[in-house]
């Protein structure tokens, strides 16, 4: 997605190392940079292994636990169907199968039987990179432990080796349409105040994650999934990606936060430099670096919202009365539905990821039970969007 040609074109810019963190593979090779976390940072993440072929995925997968199919998991016990239902849930164990250079879970798969590793490896490997010219090919396929808990995304800025959160986004995914990981919705949280030991645990983790990537300037999107073992917090890394957040998130953090990642990067770089004269009539415009805090605090609720289709085929009625229901909610501030969805006739298809969706809404409120309310009512309002034929 252009991330290596920008840390080239920096580097040949001459912008390296005083304003860059020049040329490095593993912040954006999803095993390389969990491998740098875990022996540089010394971080915990979870187990994984670059597999060249089917037969080390597999042997990876049984490793981990994972089996041929369900009547392995039960060792073919004579158990009811409600004792067996039982055994299957609680004994299963899964794997993610994914390309080690990706993107907001394209191509990602949820494997709890070496059919479905079968499966996903076949599709994965030999796949093209995204954003790469289509002769580059993943070569290799990347198998990871399923980390179960709640996935979180870091928004930092860094100056120099000075790391301070933009925003922290709390994730929604959940299965549909057969998809293990579709987005619903992304919402901001706080990690301010001393009793969010969870939101602070992600963002120091995310720091410190940064720094074992030798990252020092600019912004990053960071995600990790965090949970709790034996009465502590346990943070891992899903991937760090060295870019903005992937989404019109300007809105949202300039209404709930009071400032954004964009202002903070220009507060970063120029913030700080004598040498160069501001117009007077933007001087109330500009942020401070040293006024921003490490960690940010919300004044009120706000998420983004993305809409599900649940539908397949050729577009026949567009249930504006769904839509408009959904624009006249007390939390909505803004919404899109995408324009090829907007036209009876043009095809639509069931959302799988996160290119896949139909739109998208940005909700806000200080009032928090309005929020969820809303929030709930545009999920259930989703299933009803569109109709084809």
């Amino acid at each position: 997605s252009g991330l290596e040609d920008a840390e080239r074109f920096g580097v040949a810019l001459g912008l390296y190392p005083r304003f860059h963190d020049g040329f490095d593979k593993a912040r954006r090779d999803k095993f390389l940079m969990n491998e740098v976390v875990k022996s540089v940072g010394g971080l915990e993440v979870v187990q994984q292994q670059s597999c060249e072929n089917l037969e080390e995925a597999l042997e990876f997968a049984r490793k981990l636990g994972v089996v041929e199919d369900e009547e392995e998991i039960i060792g073919r016990e004579n158990l009811d169907a409600e004792k067996r239902k039982v055994r299957i849930t609680t004994q299963r164990k899964m794997v993610v199968v994914k390309p080690p250079r990706g993107v907001a879970s394209d191509d990602v798969h949820l494997c709890s039987n070496l059919a479905s590793v079968r499966m996903a490896f076949d599709k994965v490997h030999h796949s093209p990179v995204f954003g790469s010219p289509t002769s580059s090919k993943h070569e290799r396929v990347l198998l990871q432990e399923f980390a179960s808990g709640v996935e979180y995304a870091v928004d930092v800025v860094c100056k120099d080796g000075e790391r301070k959160v933009a925003a922290l986004w709390r994730y929604d995914k959940r299965s549909a349409n057969g998809a293990p990981f579709v987005y619903f919705g992304t919402e901001l949280v706080s990690a301010a105040e001393k009793e969010k030991e969870v939101e602070r645990a992600v963002c120091e983790y995310v720091f410190k994650a940064l720094e074992a990537l030798s990252v020092r300037w600019g912004i990053s999107h960071v995600e990790v999934i965090a949970d709790e073992v034996d009465g502590r917090i346990r943070v891992r890394l899903v991937e760090v990606n060295c870019r903005q957040h992937n989404t019109d998130f300007s809105p949202l953090t300039n209404a709930c936060i009071g400032y954004g990642a964009l202002d903070m990067v220009l507060a970063a770089h120029l913030g700080g430099d004598e040498h160069y004269n501001y117009p007077p009539e933007m001087e109330r415009f500009r942020l401070n670096w040293d006024s921003v805090p490490t960690m940010p605090s919300i004044r009120a609720k706000g998420a983004i919202l993305h809409f599900v289709s649940y539908v397949e085929g050729k577009i026949s009625r567009i249930r504006h009365d769904v839509l408009e229901e959904i624009e006249g909610l007390d939390s909505v501030m803004d919404m899109h539905i995408y324009p090829q969805f907007l036209e009876e006739g043009n095809e639509i298809s069931k959302t799988v990821d996160i290119r896949s969706d139909t739109g998208w809404a940005h909700l806000m409120n200080d009032d928090e039970i309005e929020f969820r309310r809303d929030y709930d009512r545009i999920v259930e309002l989703m299933k009803d969007m569109f109709e084809v034929k």
